[in-house]
């Protein structure tokens, strides 16, 4: 992991005037996977998918959603925004055909992309523990407490749920250790495990950090669309996913799991026993499963 790598950052200057941050990795002449990180995170989440996709050949470029990190905010925006932005991208970049990966809160951008994205450019989905769109009352339940308030507060009383982001972020940049702290103290034991190692500690720590670079209106605007309907139909995918899931995952549970796994079309869904929401070994096994689709 080589998360100095990903610190350093380009702008592309966006149409409406935003500036939208991204850094690269992986293999520098690979096939191109955009990265899209978790709610909330930022451009160096991607760290932990560096090495495997250089070991699958793929060039991996990193981005900060609008809000996070190095990325301007971008007011009214929905999920479907995110693609016209990663398209931009591509093409400021010169690139013809693409895939996508991500992991947890990055989920609702690759369903989006995968709706939204010719097939002739975008050829893959790589999905590590996607969220999913709160589809039924079973998945409601199945949510931990804070997803279950959160989610039950974005259809009450958004800007309460939007509040509660300040303490989260004012600790992610002021009180790191007292961050990470509470971060063990709320995933699975797997996670926890996962948590232990110094350099996965102090990764998580700048990624959190840099998350709340500007403030907490990025995560908070972020987990609101999450918890709120999408307006897009996840069955109207067009594209292969392969998505991988931990089977102690307590943030994208079973029920949001297997209801992603039945309802996406063209999907690949395999469960990681023993493993919790932090599961990044698995990029080897999703990485290489997406390489199938292009060496066709």
């Amino acid at each position: 992991m080589k998360l100095q790598n990903f610190m350093n950052y380009s702008h592309l200057r966006l149409k409406d005037g935003r500036q939208l941050a991204f850094v690269e990795g992986g293999a520098p002449d690979g096939f191109t996977v955009f990265y899209f990180h978790g709610t909330p995170s930022s451009r160096l989440e991607a760290a932990f998918a560096d090495d495997a996709a250089a070991r699958s050949g793929f060039r991996l470029i990193a981005t900060d959603r609008p809000g996070f990190g190095q990325s301007d905010f971008q007011h009214d925006r929905t999920l479907q925004s995110w693609p016209r932005d990663v398209l931009t991208l591509a093409d400021h970049l010169r690139i013809g055909d693409f895939g996508v990966a991500g992991h947890s809160g990055g989920g609702a951008y690759l369903f989006a992309c995968g709706v939204s994205i010719d097939p002739a450019r975008l050829r893959f989905i790589g999905a590590l523990a996607p969220w999913g769109p709160i589809a039924s009352p079973e998945i409601l339940v199945s949510l931990n407490r804070l997803d279950r308030g959160f989610a039950d507060l974005a259809r009450r009383a958004p800007w309460i749920m939007k509040l509660g982001f300040a303490p989260m972020g004012w600790a992610a940049t002021r009180r790191p250790k007292l961050f990470l702290r509470l971060l063990r103290g709320a995933v699975s034991t797997p996670d926890q495990r996962v948590l232990e190692h110094p350099d996965v500690a102090q990764a998580f720590s700048a990624m959190e950090s840099e998350a709340f670079r500007q403030g907490s209106h990025g995560a908070a605007q972020d987990a609101y669309l999450a918890y709120s309907d999408w307006g897009f139909d996840i069955a109207d995918n067009r594209v292969p996913i392969h998505m991988w899931i931990g089977d102690d995952d307590i943030f994208v549970t079973q029920p949001m799991g297997r209801y992603i796994a039945r309802t996406v079309p063209q999907m690949n869904a395999r469960w990681i026993p023993s493993a919790g929401h932090l599961c990044f070994d698995a990029w080897n096994d999703i990485f290489a499963a997406c390489r199938s689709e292009i060496t066709r």
